[in-house]
């Protein structure tokens, strides 16, 4: 039954729309591009009969409200869109077991031989660590080149290859995904669980959070078995796809991988661009829930987190108008501290004079004597050497 649909879901985007094949379409909102705030816009995708992808559709077939308000759709792409992938393919020791090793490399290698002129990919494999072995290229051949050389062998370095991977499309506008291959756990060995990667879990989910890139992940192995070469952990990978805003798939075996990835291609081709604006255009900080409904779909949730409350990037102005208050009240307290301190200073001690000399006379005429004169100026008499001290 799992063969049945992903061979389905590699129909391509030309698909009649689900309405004329009588069944109700199914919406998902693959990725929020929040780059251009207040203007948002979504990535969807619209999947019919089998998983096949429903082309054909128009703006006025979506209905999206952000917060219950119904917004107004501005720009509108059916398809035909290019896109960023990164592929972090899982290379342990373990992927030597049943093919597997072989299975991811078809499958990335079907997933390059699908991309269009305008779209671009890039490899990280890990082991004991994650390495990026093509930075995201159009370039086929240095894709070919980096999967044709993969082998198995290490450990399971799995938050840190989520951590490179997002690094390299955290840059990167437009569609863009990380496609997460691993058939184990983040661990040092076959029989010792401790994570072997420097990032733990919810810091690898934060990482790709902040960037606002969606991770969709594949699980390769035996979902019943606790085995560390056959078994995987499929609470952490669901994990990591729903609080990416990803999708979890589940491959029972490296069969089914060439498939699923063509799958993968195709349906990142056909989704719909879908931009509005923000019938809330605030810098609050806070979340937006969004619903997507796409000719009669059930309605897909998306949602973002508005992250600009001083909104520097796209409006100078108003940051700084919002900064002048915070650093008045920074600078205010200093300089009545100053003044304060002014005040209390005692003032500067006057002067200190010497008292003035007493009047002197002539002890012959008594007319007075002008200081330090040797002679009275009214008789001449020489005045006494004691009256000059």
């Amino acid at each position: 039954m799992k063969r049945v649909l992903l061979v389905g879901a590699l129909l391509l985007a030309s698909a009649a729309p689900a309405a004329a094949q009588g069944q109700q379409p199914e919406a998902r909102v693959t990725q929020v591009d929040t780059a251009s705030y207040p203007d948002i816009t979504l990535y969807v995708s619209v999947t019919g009969a089998g998983g096949a992808p429903v082309g054909g559709l128009t703006a006025s077939d979506f209905r999206i409200t952000e917060d219950g308000q119904p917004v107004t759709i501005g720009d509108f792409a059916g398809g035909g869109e290019p896109f960023t992938a990164v592929l972090a393919i899982d290379r342990s020791g373990s992927m030597a077991q049943a093919g597997k090793m072989d299975g991811a490399k078809e499958a990335a290698l079907a997933f390059v031989g699908q991309m269009r002129q305008g779209d671009m990919a890039g490899v990280v494999a890990f082991d004991d660590a994650p390495r990026l072995l093509a930075s995201p290229t159009r370039s086929v051949a240095t894709l070919r080149s980096s999967i044709e050389g993969l082998e198995a062998q290490g450990s399971t370095a799995l938050y840190d290859s989520i951590v490179v991977g997002v690094q390299q499309l955290a840059s990167v506008s437009g569609r863009r995904a990380l496609i997460l291959l691993t058939d184990g756990r983040d661990q040092i060995n076959m029989g010792d669980p401790t994570p072997i990667s420097e990032h733990t879990l919810a810091q690898a989910i934060q990482v790709a959070q902040q960037a606002g890139v969606a991770i969709q992940v594949i699980g390769l192995g035996d979902r019943s078995s606790d085995d560390d070469v056959t078994g995987i952990d499929e609470g952490v990978l669901q994990q990591i796809a729903s609080a990416t805003g990803g999708q979890y798939i589940y491959a029972p075996s490296a069969g089914e991988l060439a498939t699923l990835y063509r799958s993968l291609a195709a349906s990142m081709q056909a989704e719909y661009r879908i931009t509005y604006r923000s019938p809330r255009p605030t810098f609050d900080g806070t979340r937006r829930d969004i619903r997507v409904q796409a000719a009669g779909s059930g309605a897909a949730g998306g949602s973002y987190l508005e992250q600009h409350l001083i909104h520097v990037r796209s409006s100078p102005a108003l940051a700084l108008l919002l900064l002048l208050p915070i650093l008045g009240l920074l600078v205010a307290p200093r300089l009545v501290r100053g003044r304060v301190r002014r005040k209390e200073q005692p003032a500067p001690a006057a002067p200190q004079l010497a008292p003035p000399d007493p009047p002197r006379f002539c002890d012959q005429c008594g007319k007075p004597l002008r200081p330090g004169v040797k002679f009275c100026a009214g008789c001449g008499s020489r005045v006494p050497t004691e009256a000059l001290r």
